[in-house]
């Protein structure tokens, strides 16, 4: 009854004979540069098994040639390739060890553990050679290819920790909203002045689609995560399409007159204290409306945030905003904005947050010169709902103009504005996963001819991290 043990005990000895006499054949080889063989050669799998165990003892140097042995043999094995990725990348050799690894890469299945080790392979080499980028994208590869939720962990926490330590973020932006009124164009035509009607034929709502496009780049200059100078540059752009009926309605409109683009330059200091995070900004921006300059501006923000443990977390802001108009000067105009809102986590982990904010404008233009008031609410789910990440928002603003309008008088506006917003992040592709929305908005005006009414369905890329 006893054989059995003793036959595994025997075979075990006599395999780890086996796996010292490979060893010493690889002492010659890297002694000679030509391969010498003991009497007793190791099969393939256990040629794999030592290899692996040299390189996860710390010995790449060894690892490096038993890898390069196997694949002499064979020169598709995914364990040898995984192996020589690992040894090459801890001995500097990175350029191989991103060759081994994408190599493995290719010959694993898809979604098998090899392809998942392949990813972590080839993101370890570039991150360690200050590719850290591309490492990023070979990160979100890995979680991709997670065979289980312990290995998407691993990739999820090597990501953030490659990106924390990366000075430059980047950022793309990407949406589609089919809208009832790309134009911004009132409920009616119909203006009374005196008593007396004046239709404007042009002045409607135009249905259509926009598409913005994003571009956003920050690069940290010094300091570390806790205590940061950083630089940055944004553009964005949104362009139109006009519907049939649109065109219909009013055949002079050009899409091209409501296309609106911004570029933004700054430089900002962020640090995170014992009480919690703040930050600082000066910003430069120029938008364009209709390809003509509209506005140069220049922002200076402030922020501070703070945690009150199962209370919540607390946030205050305030900008300073000077605007230089391109199309009339007397719209040129200084604002300031002031925000306080207050974040907390519910007991089922949904996150609701509420927030006030105020602002002025100075302006020797009636219609920009205003003051407002504007209460926000918004709420996002902890928990998917059919597989979809959802969140909602909610706006109220109340914008009240310093001087009236000649002959319309003084015009007081009642804004409102809902959304709900789905991430369906069971089809992400890298981490991006399609982001589904719809809003409704009205500006009440006691000036007919400004209400204004929309609906619009967005469509967008989401990053789940």
């Amino acid at each position: 009854m006893t054989r059995g043990p003793e036959r595994r005990q025997t075979s075990g000895i006599r395999r780890a004979c086996r796996a010292l006499a490979f060893a010493a054949c690889i002492g010659l080889w890297v002694g000679d540069a030509q391969p010498v063989f003991a009497e007793e050669r190791l099969s393939i799998e256990e040629g794999r098994t030592l290899a692996v165990v040299l390189v996860r003892s710390g010995q790449p140097t060894a690892a490096r040639v038993a890898a390069k042995a196997l694949l002499t043999r064979d020169p598709d094995d995914v364990v040898a390739l995984l192996v020589l990725a690992r040894a090459a990348r801890d001995l500097g050799f990175y350029d191989e060890a991103a060759s081994a690894a994408r190599r493995a890469f290719r010959l694993a299945p898809e979604g098998s553990r090899d392809r998942f080790g392949a990813s972590l392979a080839m993101a370890q080499a570039l991150a360690s050679d200050g590719k850290r980028g591309r490492a990023q994208f070979w990160l979100r590869r890995a979680a991709q290819e997670a065979p289980d939720k312990g290995a998407r962990a691993v990739a999820l926490r090597d990501l953030n920790y490659v990106r924390a330590r990366n000075p430059l973020s980047v950022k793309l932006q990407f949406n589609v909203f089919p809208s009832s009124n790309v134009n911004g164009g009132p409920t009616t035509n119909v203006l009374v002045v005196g008593g007396l009607e004046f239709v404007n034929p042009d002045a409607v709502p135009l249905s259509g689609a926009g598409v913005t496009l994003g571009f956003d780049a920050t690069l940290r200059l010094a300091g570390t995560e806790a205590n940061q100078v950083f630089a940055g540059v944004s553009v964005e752009s949104t362009s139109y399409q006009l519907s049939d009926r649109a065109r219909a309605l009013v055949p002079t409109a050009r899409a091209e007159d409501y296309a609106t683009a911004q570029a933004v330059l700054l430089v900002g200091w962020a640090g995170r204290r014992d009480w919690g995070r703040m930050s600082a900004r000066l910003s430069f921006g120029r938008d364009w409306r209709g390809g003509d300059p509209l506005a140069d501006w220049t922002r200076l923000s402030l922020s501070a945030e703070r945690g009150f443990g199962d209370l919540g977390v607390g946030d205050l802001s305030l900008a300073l905003t000077d605007r230089d108009r391109k199309d009339l000067s007397i719209r040129s105009s200084e604002e300031l904005s002031l925000g306080a809102g207050w974040t907390w986590t519910l007991g089922s982990g949904d996150r609701l947050r509420l927030g006030l904010d105020l602002g002025k404008v100075w302006s020797d233009a009636a219609s920009v010169a205003r003051h407002s008031t504007a209460l926000n609410l918004s709420w996002r789910r902890a928990k998917p709902v059919l597989g979809m990440q959802v969140s909602a928002f909610g706006s109220l603003e109340v914008t009240d103009y310093e001087r009236p309008l000649e002959l319309l008088g003084t015009e007081h506006d009642v804004t409102a504005e809902l959304g709900v917003t789905a991430v369906l992040s069971d089809y992400d592709v890298l981490g991006f996963a399609p982001e589904v929305g719809f809003v409704l908005s009205r500006t009440e005006s006691n000036i007919s001819a400004l209400t204004t009414e929309a609906a619009e369905l967005r469509l967008g890329i989401h990053s789940l991290y």
